[in-house]
């Protein structure tokens, strides 16, 4: 059983691993490892979040049962998205056993599937810096294992924050230097886009070569004939088929390299058999895709953004000063908080730094 002097420990390990140089991937493994010593639980399920979309992007699991039913337990899951809909209480931690009085069987999702895979209660943490969602967390515990307390729940609202933002703070590392990649067709860094088919079931239809490159550059899972794509595409084009715009679906993903790729997901047209089918797109994300993330996670407020767009484009500062309707004097105030915040001291440095270029074109 934990005690309060073991969670304290594992309170300073995790701020000593979010000062460490590690990347998201690392610091998920390390992070879990330390909070099972404090909380106790079998598996856990660390998902990456685009905030613009709400969509899970780079996803690590222990969780046996999910891991090998992504396609079936995106498809259960209902129009919001959330694994339990019986959770609206907003708080960033609930426990399943106590949103559904003690009767797991009241969730559909763990009746269906969890339960009968072996799974007992289930904690979710939602982890939010700055109003925007990062990643979600899920811990769960075998059947026979006891249930989650107050105190389980207390213990990770406490540490939501510093999670939030050291994975927040993981998506700003520089990309590596190195060769670059061939160009597309449409001239950006990267390989070429790849399509992906599916039909209404979500089954692979087909995909091209690019395609089955990128899913491997992507290195989200090991494929099999099941699971043969990795579960953010599965959890994309759910939301596209719940969605009443499905073309405007898309989610920003990083490879294992640290470089950005973008999938963009529409419905298949014409074709009787694909009457409910989706296409999917995954080529590399642009300058345009990128900002906008890249912006939220050096935490520029709203004000920022809009004179870091303009600045990013090349213009002077009178002319940022002029689009905004603000005074000249403001203006300069913005750039100079932008350049602190990020840590360099060049507009060209500056473009580098919230467009996602690697290392040497900083």
């Amino acid at each position: 059983m934990p005690t309060e002097t073991s969670r304290l420990r594992a309170r300073a390990e995790i701020a000593r691993l979010a000062r460490a140089d590690l990347d998201n991937d690392e610091f998920r493994w390390e992070a879990a490892r330390v909070l099972r010593q404090a909380i106790g639980f079998d598996w856990w399920c660390w998902t990456m979040l685009d905030p613009a979309a709400g969509l899970p992007t780079r996803y690590l699991s222990t969780n046996p049962i999910v891991s090998t039913a992504q396609r079936r337990f995106y498809r259960m899951l209902p129009r919001s998205g959330h694994a339990f809909p019986e959770w609206k209480s907003g708080r960033p931690v609930s426990i399943l056993s106590a949103v559904t009085g003690g009767d797991l069987h009241r969730s559909s999702l763990w009746s269906k599937l969890l339960g009968p895979g072996g799974a007992g209660d289930d904690m979710q943490v939602r982890l939010v810096a700055d109003g925007s969602a990062w990643a979600h967390l899920d811990l769960a515990r075998e059947r026979s294992a006891r249930w989650f307390t107050q105190q389980d729940a207390d213990f990770m609202a406490g540490l939501a924050p510093l999670l939030a933002a050291s994975l927040r703070a993981g998506l700003r590392r520089p990309l590596p230097a190195g060769p670059r990649a061939p160009r597309g067709p449409a001239g950006d860094p990267g390989e070429e886009p790849g399509t992906i088919i599916l039909d209404g079931e979500l089954s692979l239809v087909g995909a091209t070569e690019a395609a089955r490159r990128w899913i491997a550059r992507l290195g989200l899972q090991r494929p099999s004939a099941d699971e043969p794509l990795p579960g953010f595409l599965y959890a994309a084009v759910t939301r596209a088929a719940a969605s009443a715009c499905p073309a405007a679906t898309a989610v920003r993903v990083q490879a294992r390299d640290g470089r950005w790729a973008v999938a963009r997901v529409a419905p298949v047209t014409g074709s009787p058999r694909l009457a409910r089918g989706f296409a999917v797109t995954i080529e590399p994300a642009r300058p345009a895709d990128l900002a906008p993330l890249l912006m939220r996670a050096w935490g520029l407020s709203a004000r920022e953004r809009d004179v870091a767009a303009l600045a990013i484009d090349g213009l002077p500062g009178p002319d940022i000063a002029a689009a905004l309707f603000i005074s000249p004097h403001t203006a300069r105030d913005h750039l100079k908080a932008i350049f602190t915040k990020t840590g360099v001291h060049r507009r060209r440095d500056l473009a580098a730094v919230l467009t996602g270029q690697p290392a040497e074109a900083r």
